[in-house]
């Protein structure tokens, strides 16, 4: 009789631990540390950064077997920070002084931002 009553108390409590706490919040925000972002195929994950500005670090890491890269580009179409190809398991760190603003995160490879991999990236003023 215990385990019937003790078994959906378990289960609700495992779900209300991996509901998320604010699903209008970005993926990931910045920190004094550097935002931490995967490259696999075809997703950058997270695919939302908020970064207080100025300065913008982001460690750019490959998980996908194909080669990736993550381009930073500002409301004009500006490249404005960008990583070199990466291979599975390279690890590639970026940083630019930028505006406050909405920016693109995209794989700037062929036909890679049109599989999925593209994303935002907002600054906002310290």
């Amino acid at each position: 009789m215990r385990t019937r009553i003790l078994i959906p108390i378990v289960l609700l409590a495992l779900v209300a631990c991996s509901a998320p706490a604010d699903s209008d919040a970005p993926a990931s925000v910045a920190t004094a540390d550097a935002l931490a972002v995967n490259l696999m195929d075809f997703m950058i994950d997270p695919g939302e950064l908020e970064a207080t500005g100025p300065t913008v670090t982001i460690e750019v890491t490959s998980d996908g077997p194909t080669p990736h890269n993550l381009t930073v580009r500002d409301a004009a179409g500006e490249v404005v920070m960008a990583t070199a190809d990466l291979s599975a398991g390279d690890t590639e760190t970026i940083t630019a002084d930028l505006e406050p603003g909405d920016y693109t995160i995209l794989c700037s490879l062929a036909g890679h931002a049109s599989l999925g991999m593209s994303g935002t990236l907002t600054v906002t003023a310290p």
